[in-house]
């Protein structure tokens, strides 16, 4: 890897890291989801730094292009945040619907108090 691409790749992480303290600062996100973002931004800063990693990883697996692999990891790590958040969303709904049912129920009992 050039020194170019490595410093590019450690200024993205850092740019990443930066965003996600940001947006944790501003309560944009929770800190349960960034550490799941901190985690990432680490692996970027960590591939920078020793990118013979994935070079060692790549032979170890059979991968004779090594960006590949990061690519297969990056989207095995995508598919496992969407399904994180399909979860959260799913839960939130029912929350959400007991919470409509309960208020609902509520101001039925009012009016009947009410005549």
């Amino acid at each position: 890897m050039s020194l170019i691409a490595k410093l590019f790749v450690f200024f993205s992480g850092l740019v990443f890291t930066f965003i996600v303290l940001n947006l944790l600062l501003k309560r944009k996100i929770n800190e349960r989801n960034s550490i799941v973002w901190f985690l990432g931004a680490g692996s970027i800063l960590l591939v920078s730094a020793n990118p013979g990693w994935l070079d060692w990883v790549a032979a170890r697996v059979g991968i004779q292009y090594p960006p590949s692999l990061l690519f297969l990891f990056s989207n095995l790590i995508l598919l496992l945040l969407v399904l994180h958040q399909s979860t959260q969303i799913s839960a939130l709904n029912e929350k959400l619907k007991q919470l409509a049912q309960h208020i609902s129920i509520s101001e039925q009992a009012g009016k009947k108090e009410e005549d």
